[in-house]
């Protein structure tokens, strides 16, 4: 169902699992960048997602919404935050049968931005925190970039010279820009690309 972490008790079942070894080394940087960028309790990755393991990495700009820095228990990346643009993710990999356990969210700055879309000084400290989750994922193979920000923000050349990774990009998930057919339908398209992929 979505939006299932709209519930506390299901956000303190999650996080029991926050130490489970696919997720944990993700989770320790997830921490670590909190640290280095001085903002507490950033979301930590779903352990219903395939953390290290994962052969598809979904990219948007940067915490928000059910991100939002003022909760104060846990909170995730995920298809089930109480948000519509996690709602409409949870549909697509539904209506797909896409399992969630091949893929891993992230932000291509992965703490929050000063305005809409992220700037070159927030990019550039965010680089290494992507390079160092890269690191982390040997089975990847595909890159999907959901939102101008986060496709103009994905720079191959910096992020991983030397490796080759499918990119796809596509519309954000969120209202309001999901609700014009332009963009549902390059959302639909870029996860129907993502389908193919993990299914070959």
């Amino acid at each position: 169902m979505p939006k299932a972490l709209a519930s506390a008790s299901e956000r303190a079942s999650r996080a029991k699992h926050l130490g489970a070894p696919h997720v944990v080394p993700i989770n320790d940087l997830v921490d670590e960048i909190g640290r280095a960028m001085g903002w507490a309790n950033l979301p930590y990755i779903d352990p219903t997602f395939g953390g290290i393991n994962s052969r598809a990495l979904l990219v948007m700009k940067a915490p928000e919404e059910d991100a939002d820095p003022s909760r104060t228990d846990h909170r995730f990346l995920s298809f089930d935050n109480n948000d519509d643009g996690a709602a409409n993710m949870f549909e697509a990999f539904q209506r797909r049968g896409l399992a969630r356990s091949l893929v891993l969210p992230w932000n291509v700055c992965p703490f929050p931005i000063v305005g809409y879309t992220p700037n070159a000084v927030e990019r550039r400290r965010a680089a290494p925190f992507t390079r160092r989750l890269l690191g982390m994922l040997p089975a990847l193979e595909v890159v999907v970039t959901l939102g101008g920000p986060a496709r103009d923000g994905w720079r191959p050349s910096e992020l991983h010279p030397g490796r080759k990774l499918n990119l796809i990009a596509g519309a954000s998930p969120s209202p309001p820009g999901i609700n014009t057919l332009k963009n549902r339908q390059s959302f639909d398209a870029a996860i129907d690309q993502l389908t193919q992929v993990l299914n070959r």
